[in-house]
C-alpha cells in the first residue's frame, strides 16, 4: 500500500486513473503471476520486481 500511495503521488492520479497526458494508467491487481518477485511494477510490458519506494520512484523516472 505504501508503494501504491507513492506511485499515486508521483503520477498525481489514483489507482484506476490515467494521467492527463495519457502517458500512465495505474491499476492495482492482486496477481500478475510473479509471486517470487513481489511486489512488482509493470511499465511498458517490462516487469520490475522486489519493488521498494525508492525503486518505484527510480523506475517511474525512466519513463518521464
Amino acid at each position: 500500500m505504501r508503494i501504491l500511495g507513492e506511485v499515486e503521488r508521483e503520477l498525481g492520479i489514483q489507482s484506476g486513473g490515467t494521467t492527463k497526458d495519457y502517458k500512465f494508467s495505474l491499476e492495482r491487481v492482486a496477481c500478475v503471476g510473479c509471486c517470487a518477485l513481489a511486489p512488482v511494477m509493470i511499465v511498458d510490458n517490462n516487469v520490475y520486481g522486489k519493488m521498494t519506494l525508492a525503486k518505484a520512484k527510480k523506475t517511474l523516472a525512466k519513463y518521464y
